[in-house]
């Protein structure tokens, strides 16, 4: 019997966190050795359980995604990304993928294809929606830098951080 593909989930619904896990267990080659709930679980679990793959939320309990991302590619390096967001791809796939993960899918996605994201991701490639990656491939032809897009844009991720908390009244 092969070797199963472990993955961490990273969400701070546990609803959320419970039908991505029925969805990748079903899959004969993989399985979810975990699931955090915010930032400091999600490291130690990195560290106790050695995945092949998170699948990481951007927005967590008392903490971003996408500092999660940075900490991950920074200590664990060989640990293959997907973040899953309701947030809207084309504010945040470009930023998590600056961060170190390999793909972006919106929670609203097909669930097939959360399947094809892990298994892109843990192949080395990218995996965006054909809108961002259309996007992105007319930026790079046209040679536009993040300083020509829209203000938020131009926003780094702790100042959009603190841009979102304060329209949350914080």
């Amino acid at each position: 019997m092969a070797k199963k593909i472990k993955i961490l989930l990273v969400d701070d619904h546990p609803l959320v966190r419970e039908g991505v896990a029925n969805l990748i267990n079903q899959q004969p080659d993989l399985e979810v050795c975990g699931e955090a709930g915010n930032e400091p679980q999600a490291l130690e679990l990195i560290g106790a359980t050695r995945p092949d793959v998170a699948v990481v939320d951007i927005s967590l309990e008392n903490g971003s995604g996408i500092e999660l991302i940075k900490s991950i590619k920074a200590n664990h390096p060989s640990v293959a990304m997907l973040a899953l967001s309701m947030h809207d791809e084309s504010l945040y796939a470009e930023r998590v993928l600056r961060a170190g993960a390999r793909g972006y899918l919106m929670k609203r996605e097909a669930a097939k294809k959360v399947i094809h994201g892990i298994r892109a991701v843990l192949a080395g490639q990218l995996y965006v929606s054909e809108k961002i990656a259309a996007m992105m491939a007319e930026k790079f032809v046209e040679g536009r830098t993040a300083a020509s897009g829209s203000p938020v844009e131009q926003l780094s991720d702790r100042e959009l951080e603190t841009f979102q908390l304060l329209g949350k009244g914080y």
